[in-house]
């Protein structure tokens, strides 16, 4: 069982959906009397997300009724960061889009490249990098690889890639490239194991659970600066999600140490 300090980012999370401290606590309480009930029926990304660690936590179990002893616990923080006075919150924004197009077609900002993005939530990673998507090239990585690898040797970051096995040459070129990460540390390496038309089509970098990028671009010379692609800014909520679907996903065995 979790302790009673794996329940402070739920409770300020709970906070964020309900719209403060103390209204965290009144949702904690109709949570241990009522469990799930009515309260987690909102299927935006924050509830969505409290869901995930209510029953991450032991609150709740997976049909969503309580643990009327972790949940009693749950009111208890929530009780005591009530009484901490807290800055005024900033106004949500919404999520930032990124853009990449032709070279010598339009001009982009800097805030508004997909490159920028994608390496600066890799260069700012300082616990854990959940990186993804189908196809990759020798480019992309010499410009992944530039922030990557000072991640994983420098500040020894957690990185987990979730790959699909490629045809002929490139499957070669690809498991080069990840040999020369795992030289720099230690990287966690999934491979899709799932049955053929289905794929992991999903491009995605997130770091430490909070911030992440989500987009069509692959992680390619061509799909950072190259084609035509959008992207978005994941907030926190959203990251925890996408990181708990790829958790349930190898739940179900579609991900494995090895391609087949």
């Amino acid at each position: 069982m979790n302790g009673i300090a794996d329940l402070v980012p739920l409770a300020e999370l709970l906070a964020l959906v309900a719209g403060g401290r103390f209204a965290a606590t009144e949702a904690a309480a109709r949570i241990m009397e009522q469990g799930e009930g009515t309260f987690l029926l909102a299927r935006d990304d924050l509830h969505i997300a409290a869901r995930h660690e209510l029953v991450r936590t032991g609150v709740i179990d997976a049909t969503g009724r309580p643990n009327l002893d972790r949940a009693s616990e749950l009111v208890s923080v929530c009780q005591v960061l009530a009484k901490i006075a807290t800055p005024v919150a900033s106004p949500l924004h919404e999520p930032r889009m990124v853009l990449s197009a032709p070279p010598g077609t339009i001009h982009l900002s800097d805030f508004e490249r997909l490159d920028g993005l994608v390496l600066d939530v890799i260069r700012r990673a300082t616990s854990s990098l959940v990186i993804g998507g189908p196809y990759w090239n020798d480019a992309g990585f010499e410009r992944l690889n530039d922030v990557l690898i000072p991640a994983v040797s420098l500040r020894n970051v957690d990185v987990s890639l979730f790959l699909n096995p490629l045809e002929g040459g490139y499957q070669e070129t690809l498991e080069n490239r990840v040999a020369e990460l795992q030289r720099a540390g230690p990287i966690r390496v999934r491979w899709f194991v799932g049955p053929r038309p289905t794929m992991l089509h999903a491009k995605f970098v997130i770091r430490d659970g909070e911030h992440g990028y989500l987009g069509t671009a692959n992680l390619t010379s061509w799909g950072m600066a190259g084609h035509i692609e959008a992207g978005v800014e994941l907030m926190p909520g959203q990251c925890r999600r996408f990181v708990g679907f790829l958790a349930q996903l190898e739940g179900t065995n579609l991900f494995a140490d090895r391609p087949l």
